[in-house]
């Protein structure tokens, strides 16, 4: 009788113990969806003018700028906070140069929108990023006239 009631004891006992971690992983699981909608896939490929060409795959949080991305595949960044947004300076100690006031060579960024990379004509930090969007910061020669 005292082996029964002692098995009756274990099995209740099992049985609530495996209702609560069920629970427990029911609830996690349902967390761990929500949260993961939170966070987007996004490469990041830069370009330094030199054939020197690094890509990226960064998870980022849902919300992030294409100046996120930048900070997060380096933190050696320098910029100016402009009326028209993030004017990026330097990267990885490669600095913008004016050869001319119209002319010279600096870090600009680039949408790729499945066919060809695209300039934005915006800040890096006014584009709100996409899941699996694909981004290229490139140092390249510029020119313009008035």
């Amino acid at each position: 009788m005292f082996a029964a009631l002692g098995l009756m004891t274990w099995s209740l006992a099992a049985t609530l113990a495996a209702a609560y971690y069920n629970a427990q992983y029911t609830e996690t699981r349902k967390t761990f969806e929500e949260l993961k909608s939170l966070v987007i896939d996004v490469d990041v490929l830069m370009d330094y003018g030199n054939a020197t060409r690094i890509r990226y795959s960064k998870n980022l949080i849902a919300g992030s700028t294409a100046f996120d991305a930048l900070l997060a595949v380096t933190t050696n960044v320098e910029y100016k906070i402009t009326a028209y947004g993030v004017f990026v300076t330097s990267i990885d100690g490669v600095k913008n140069v004016a050869v001319t006031p119209t002319s010279g060579r600096a870090w600009l960024w680039y949408y790729w929108n499945g066919t060809t990379w695209v300039d934005l004509l915006k800040a890096s930090d006014a584009y709100i990023l996409k899941p699996d969007d694909s981004i290229a910061w490139r140092y390249e020669s510029y020119s313009y006239s008035f």
